[in-house]
């Protein structure tokens, strides 16, 4: 995951409503390297949009770059064209107020072409790639955070059982993830179902849980809603589920897992036991087995 810096003008408004990122050559043919870094943008990256004087808002890369046709609101300069490349976003968060002066105070002014120049004045650069430091400054800034899952995760368990390390104390990474798959996951419902019991109930009890742990995950499977992903519960299939008692099998339907290990635990199991994963398909399959797989193993 990288951070970066997109200044923007009359654009922003575009930018943030429509989801998206345009750019193309200049009018004499050249692609600056301010311009062309939007084809280096990936699938999780973080944007800070800036739009005098201030940064506004926050987003994610939600599809990588496309040839794309000038979309509307994106003003033509004299003589450029209006074939381009555009990069989708999506806003988590919006009505910021971080003024330059401060935005300037968490980057290295003046150093490595960054969004501000020695003497704390925006370059004149669309878009600037920022050092993780200065991205988690910002974002802590702003105060960006999402819900995270019990045991601190997304369906991730303890480094010392998958043999992977933690992520950075500051959670970032996880917040970002959480954010991504719920709104993809939730798609602006107030209330859903648990993939596990089926139960309706409000989006704040609901996690976005990866359907193996999150070690295992690469960076492209991590962000990865439709077969990564799943809503589950937090009123105990989150727990039953991330910690191996129950387990999806080949037919979808809930199996127990792991031997539990008290009365309650066998009580909260066989209640489920059978039941239709409702988040089991095609595209899930093998992610589910894989899951089960590792759960059984340990």
């Amino acid at each position: 995951m990288r951070y970066w810096w997109a200044s923007q003008g009359r654009n922003y408004e575009t930018a943030i409503e429509e989801g998206t990122l345009w750019s193309c050559p200049e009018a004499d043919g050249s692609l600056p390297d301010d311009r062309a870094s939007l084809k280096e943008m990936k699938q999780g990256d973080i944007v800070f949009h800036y739009f005098g004087p201030y940064v506004r808002a926050v987003s994610v890369v939600a599809e990588e770059w496309q040839d794309f046709e000038r979309p509307s609101g994106y003003e033509q300069q004299e003589g450029e064209s209006n074939k381009g490349w555009l990069v989708r976003v999506y806003s988590i968060a919006t009505g910021l107020q971080i003024h330059r002066d401060r935005a300037a105070a968490l980057t290295a002014s003046g150093e490595h072409n960054g969004p501000f120049n020695e003497a704390g004045k925006p370059q004149h650069r669309y878009l600037t790639p920022l050092s993780d430091e200065e991205g988690k400054a910002l974002l802590a800034e702003a105060g960006v955070s999402a819900p995270l899952s019990s045991a601190g995760s997304l369906r991730g368990l303890p480094g010392d059982v998958w043999g992977v390390e933690e992520d950075d104390p500051g959670m970032t990474t996880i917040r970002v993830e959480q954010a991504h798959l719920r709104k993809h996951l939730l798609r602006g419902r107030q209330n859903a179902p648990c993939s596990i019991c089926g139960e309706d109930l409000p989006a704040r009890l609901l996690i976005a849980g990866h359907i193996k742990p999150r070690g295992k995950c690469t960076e492209e499977e991590r962000m990865d809603h439709e077969r990564s992903a799943m809503l589950i519960c937090a009123l105990g299939c989150d727990a039953l589920y991330e910690w191996g008692y129950i387990i999806v099998g080949e037919d979808g339907r809930i199996h127990a897992g792991q031997p539990a290990e008290t009365k309650r635990i066998q009580d909260a199991v066989d209640v489920l036991v059978g039941h239709l994963c409702s988040a089991f398909n095609d595209h899930t399959a093998e992610n589910f087995a894989e899951n089960s797989r590792l759960m059984l193993a340990v």
